[in-house]
């Protein structure tokens, strides 16, 4: 991988102008991935297979809801291409790009957010707002103003109470990791089938790298191990290696297979 890089870089020296030349390296170094059948090569190929099923679904009649407990559920679903991308249309809601223990997106679920930004303060060491009482971490809101900051998050909580009341099927999912609390994780699946009523919903709960107790039968659980020990799903590249396909794609479709059940049922 590095050495490809390295000839295509060597390759497109001659190439005029900063931008031109690194369009052009990466053309290059696409085709000698492709001439050797890199591994890059071979993943990508593959998910961009996948990616194209998860397109080809009518996206637009209904929801897929991160509810934490990090980053994961909306990123990865994201790029796979389950959930729409913010410049596609696609609102931002509270739980999507940030860290939110179990019990504390269950407290605010419940609550209807009451108190939430009370505690909320500006990290200046790390650079993001954080509310320590809760150990909830905005690790993507970056900017020091806590007018912007309460407004933002008003709305994206306002986009989460839309989502739940309208008549689209709902796919819910939270991710955790270590030992999960089953009773939080119930406590959860009883709120959301309160808010939903009759609506179609589905929660999935993800737990990587732990373990997780008897669930409502509802709940769709699914587990599974990080691939290696450097894997970073923030990495949008870590799809298009070996391990992190095929960590990533069996979670996406896993969730796509309950999207189709409930436009199907």
């Amino acid at each position: 991988m590095k050495f490809l890089k390295s000839v295509s870089r060597l390759l497109t020296i001659p190439v005029l102008g900063r931008e031109r030349r690194k369009r052009a390296r990466l053309e290059v170094e696409k085709a000698l991935n492709a001439l050797f059948r890199t591994e890059k090569y071979i993943y990508t190929r593959r998910f961009e297979q996948a990616a194209a099923l998860n397109l080809s679904l009518p996206r637009q009649n209904f929801h897929v809801i991160s509810l934490g407990t990090n980053c994961f559920p909306r990123m990865t679903l994201n790029l796979w291409g389950l959930k729409p991308r913010k410049a596609e249309g696609e609102p931002s809601m509270p739980f999507d790009l940030s860290v939110h223990p179990l019990p504390v997106v269950v407290k605010y679920l419940k609550n209807h957010f009451e108190g939430y930004f009370d505690a909320v303060e500006f990290d200046e060491k790390n650079g993001y707002w954080v509310n320590p009482s809760d150990g909830i971490k905005f690790i993507h809101d970056k900017q020091n103003d806590r007018d912007f900051f309460v407004d933002r998050y008003r709305k994206r909580i306002a986009n989460l109470w839309a989502a739940l009341d309208d008549d689209k099927p709902c796919l819910l999912v939270c991710h955790d990791m270590g030992g999960v609390d089953t009773a939080k994780v119930n406590e959860l699946y009883d709120f959301i089938q309160t808010r939903c009523g009759r609506k179609k919903f589905k929660l999935i709960l993800a737990v990587f790298n732990g373990t997780v107790g008897k669930c409502n039968e509802n709940i769709k659980v699914y587990t599974d191990n990080f691939p290696c020990k450097n894997y970073l799903y923030m990495d949008k590249f870590a799809k298009f290696t070996k391990a992190g396909y095929h960590f990533e794609e069996p979670f996406v479709r896993f969730c796509r297979e309950e999207v189709l059940e409930m436009l199907e049922n």
